[in-house]
């Protein structure tokens, strides 16, 4: 019995002083794969790494990884991360030098990535722009059965300036089955099967004067959910107005969740595009401002068509809907009298084949809208065009319902120097153009309708002007044998002005000419 614990406790003291020959052994490994292994563009730092040989697995503590551009900038570097590598394959790494982990966790303080300064003669081969962990570029192979990164933050900054981009909080990452990729597209730097990513507190800075934010996000690799996103003009409406030298929309746009449903999204020969059978916006509320005192934009605006057909990628998304929106559009014209403004409420759209995959004359975009206009007013609009087309030629039909068009004066006031008393019972109105040149024609049912004109302040009538020009308007459709006024108008299309502009110079036009007693 005393010869069979002694053969025990020798064995186990065999075992043990191997185990910590083999743990000495692994360690030296590793630390010689992250020294001599690894790209020339990775960098791993760490204070100490502790190896159990016999699970495979290994721990990392306070590491620091960088991703570099070139020999002096950063790309992007993960700072005072715990790092713990499971099962690792020991016979694939001794055999093939093949890396075999079944788990990878990191969790970090920060993640940062400090973008490039654009190059006007960058070519494919220009190393910063190379995919550091294409299966070409690597000395072996890697697969990794789950890989999760969990992070306080992560932050972009711009180049050059170094000035923030963009930033997220409690950032979660769950990859698996990681394998190498055999292209460059940065886009998908490495292959996997399934993907899950969350974060909160996302800020994007779009532009100069206009900031993205987000609540939460949540990607399952199908389906996106944003949850309280807002597009907001980051200085107010005088500031803006002090800023600029010429006509610009202050934004503010709420969207209190956005679901998008099985997106796919990738490099196609050398595009990208992006997909999607289903998109939903639920409960937008768009308030624009604009300053009229500031000398106009005079780029030339493109119609919607033009601006699918020419996206710089591929966009197709079967059906968009917008669900109980509003919109506030505000216009200062006027240096005496308050900014006027038009509302819609109660929004409801659907939307279809909003993208430009398909070819010339096989689908039409949709568009199908329902609303209340200026509070009490049920509106509608059946909107049709073909991004192909080049001419980017539209149909439109609309009507508005039981409108008392004093409803109108917080806007015509200021802006048109015109005050309306009446009811519009009904109104409907077909438009169809191009980006050219449009014809409206028009029908509406209204009573006691008249139109005063007022004086450059905006506060006083002025009854002469008024006087003569309702001798011009027929002030009800009731003597028409059909109980409809009805008029037609030619319109031709400025285009440095907006889609909206286009719209609206149309419904002027239409009813100048329905309301006036003249043909």
């Amino acid at each position: 019995m005393k010869k069979l614990l002694l053969t025990l406790f020798a064995l186990f003291a065999i075992l043990g002083v191997a185990a910590i020959l083999l743990n000495t052994y692994l360690k030296n490994q590793l630390q010689e794969i992250i020294k001599n292994d690894l790209p020339a563009s990775i960098i791993l730092e760490y204070e100490d790494v502790d190896i159990d040989s016999w699970g495979g697995n290994a721990s990392m503590t306070n590491a620091t990884v960088r991703i570099k551009a070139n020999d002096s900038m950063p790309r992007s570097e993960v700072s005072n991360a715990s790092v713990s590598l499971r099962g690792l394959d020991h016979w694939d790494y001794f055999k093939n030098k093949n890396i075999h982990f079944k788990k990878i966790t990191i969790h970090a303080d920060s993640l940062s990535h400090y973008q490039q300064a654009k190059k006007k003669n960058k070519t494919k081969q220009d190393s910063s722009v190379r995919n550091p962990i294409k299966s070409e570029n690597l000395n072996s192979t890697f697969q990794i059965d789950e890989f999760e990164l969990v992070t306080n933050y992560i932050q972009i900054f711009k180049p050059k300036t170094e000035e923030l981009l963009l930033k997220t909080a409690h950032f979660n990452l769950k990859l698996e089955h990681i394998t190498p990729t055999i292209t460059e597209t940065i886009t998908r730097p490495f292959n996997y099967k399934q993907i899950d990513i969350s974060y909160d507190s996302l800020f994007y800075q779009m532009n100069e004067f206009d900031n993205l934010t987000v609540d939460h996000v949540h990607w399952d690799g199908s389906s996106l959910q944003l949850t309280n996103t807002q597009l907001k003009t980051s200085i107010s409406r005088k500031q803006l107005s002090n800023r600029i030298d010429k006509e610009r929309d202050h934004v503010d746009l709420k969207i209190k969740e956005i679901i998008i449903d099985s997106l796919k999204y990738g490099d196609r020969s050398g595009r990208f595009y992006m997909n999607a059978p289903s998109m939903i916006l639920v409960e937008p509320a768009l308030d624009i401002y604009r300053d009229k005192l500031l000398p106009d934009d005079l780029t030339p605006k493109q119609l919607y068509s033009q601006m699918l057909r020419e996206l710089n990628f591929d966009l197709m998304i079967d059906s968009l809907k917008i669900k109980n929106g509003s919109i506030i559009y505000t216009e200062k014209v006027n240096t005496q009298s308050k900014p006027g403004s038009i509302n819609f409420k109660n929004l409801n759209a659907n939307l279809t084949n909003i993208g430009n995959t398909y070819s010339q004359q096989e689908k039409k975009t949709k568009i199908d809208i329902k609303a209340i206009f200026m509070k009490q007013s049920p509106m509608s609009l059946e909107w049709e065009f073909d991004v192909q087309n080049p001419q980017d030629k539209f149909y439109l039909v609309g009507s508005v319902s039981k409108l008392p068009v004093t409803n109108l004066d917080t806007f015509t006031s200021p802006n048109l120097g015109v005050e309306l008393q009446g009811n519009l019972e009904h109104t409907y109105f077909t438009i169809y153009g191009d980006n050219y040149n449009s014809h409206i024609d028009m029908q509406m049912t209204y009573d006691d309708f008249k139109v005063s004109i007022l004086n450059k302040e905006k506060q006083k009538k002025k009854w002469f002007a008024s006087t003569v020009a309702n001798i011009f308007i027929a002030k009800t459709s009731k003597n028409e044998d059909s109980g409809f006024k009805e008029g037609s108008g030619e319109v031709t299309r400025n285009q440095t002005k907006s889609f909206f502009n286009y719209l609206w110079i149309n419904l002027k036009e239409g009813m100048l000419k329905t309301v006036t007693a003249l043909d």
